[in-house]
This record gives structure tokens, sequence and C-alpha cells, in this order.
């Protein structure tokens, strides 16, 4: 039973987090704003007596309601994270860093794609087989889909790894403003937090690599089909079966 609720477990807890990452940011630079219980009038002092009315449990309970709702709607995914550090002209930095492919999953997708073109002996030059290792990447989805109806162990074991990088990068990358609002609010010693919330999204960078590993070790192994690759070997072409492939061994 706790082997089918863990997988819940992660899966709100990364919305939940933000929320409150969120909600505390907020509270830093406005809650001198909100007036105090004896200071309320109108809506607000019927927010206070709408928490007497319901009690202390129920209010806790809507407030993490809240929380979880603002979390999933701010929430964003590796590649929507990757754009923005990119327009910021972060990436320009380290680029190999923020990839979410490890330098193995680069060159054995890369190998892979080529027997797309070796099966039916077509010429193909390395840029094809970058092109198909990121449709191949992109299909990584539809992959997921299919581990989860024939191969759930394997399933689970990414889905772990998945958790914690949508865990980490997404709090490290949003308490990332966190530091200079208290640097304002409080004392600019706390831009040192940054550091954290930099080792945090690397950390999240590294779980990432590790999940996408799943996915590419089970296309290698056969355990799930890459419909991207099925494809390429199926097509017809009418080029001669001893044409020669042009390839380098550059990546």
């Amino acid at each position: 039973m706790l082997t089918s609720l863990l997988p819940g477990f992660r899966h709100l807890r990364t919305p939940f987090a933000l929320g409150v990452l969120c909600a505390f940011q907020i509270w830093i630079l406005f809650g001198d704003y909100v007036p105090s219980r004896s200071e309320a009038q109108g809506f607000v002092e019927r927010i206070y007596t709408l928490g007497d009315v319901a009690g202390r449990a129920a209010v806790t309970a809507a407030i993490s309601f809240l929380l979880y709702m603002v979390g999933d709607i701010v929430r964003l995914s590796s590649i929507q994270m990757t754009k923005i550090l990119s327009r910021l002209r972060i990436l320009r930095v380290a680029p190999h860093r923020f990839s979410t492919l490890s330098a193995q999953s680069k060159a054995a997708l890369f190998d892979f794609a080529s027997t797309a073109f070796e099966a039916r002996k077509s010429t193909a030059t390395d840029d094809d087989f970058r092109t198909l290792r990121e449709k191949i990447v992109r299909e990584f989805t539809e992959i997921r889909m299919r581990l989860i109806a024939n191969h759930l162990d394997v399933y689970l074991e990414h889905d772990r790894f998945d958790a914690e990088a949508d865990f980490r990068m997404n709090v490290g990358f949003y308490s990332m403003s966190l530091w200079p609002i208290l640097a304002w609010s409080w004392t600019p010693w706390t831009l040192l937090g940054m550091i954290a919330s930099v080792i945090l999204f690397g950390n999240g960078l590294k779980a990432r690599r590790e999940a996408n590993e799943i996915l590419v070790q089970a296309i290698l192994s056969g355990i799930a089909e890459s419909r991207t690759h099925a494809e390429e070997v199926n097509q017809d072409y009418s080029t001669s079966s001893n044409v020669r492939i042009s390839r380098t061994r550059t990546r």
C-alpha cells in the first residue's frame, strides 16, 4: 500500500512547496499591508469571522489547498526553465551543465539513431543522426506511458528520479528570488542563500539526467520501442542498397 501511495505523495510535494515558497515571499513584501484582526474591516473582517466559524482545522485545510493550487499553477517543466535561463543568457556560461541528457546518454542515442539508417543502408550524415536523436528525446513522454502499461517497475524507478528532479529544480529556481527579497527587507548577508538555490537546482538537473538515463536504457534494451526510430527504419527510400553512409565520430 505504501508503494502505491508514494508516487502520489511525490507529485503533491512539489506544488505545495512552491505554493508555500511563493506565499512566503509575498508575505515578506506585502505583509505589512494586511490589517490585523482588530484593524480589519469589510471583506478582510469577514474572512477573520469565517475562520472563527469554520475552526482552525478547516482554515488550515483551505489554506493548504490554496497553496497547492498556486504551486501547481506556477510549476515549470525543465524545458520551460531552460528556455527562461537561455533568454537570460545564463546558459552561455556552461551550456553542457544545463543539459537534461548526460554525455553517455547523448552518445548512446546518437549510435542508436544511426542504426535506423544503417538498417536500410541509406545515405545519412551526423546531422541526420542528431535530428533523429532529438525526435527520440521528444518522444520520452510516450515512452513513459508505455512503461506504465508494460513495465511498471521500470517506470516507478524512473518516476522516483523524475519527481526528485521536479522538486529540486522548481524549489531551487523559485527560491532564487527569495534571497534578494530577504536582503532588501532584512540583511544583505541573506544573498549567500543563492548558493544553496544554485546547488539545489544543479542537484535537480542531475536527477533529471538520471531519470532520462532510465528511459534511454529502456529504449536501447528494447523494453520500450521508439516510434520515431521504427518509422525511420521502415521508410521506403529509392536509394541503392549499396549506398555508403557518410558518418564521422564527432558528437
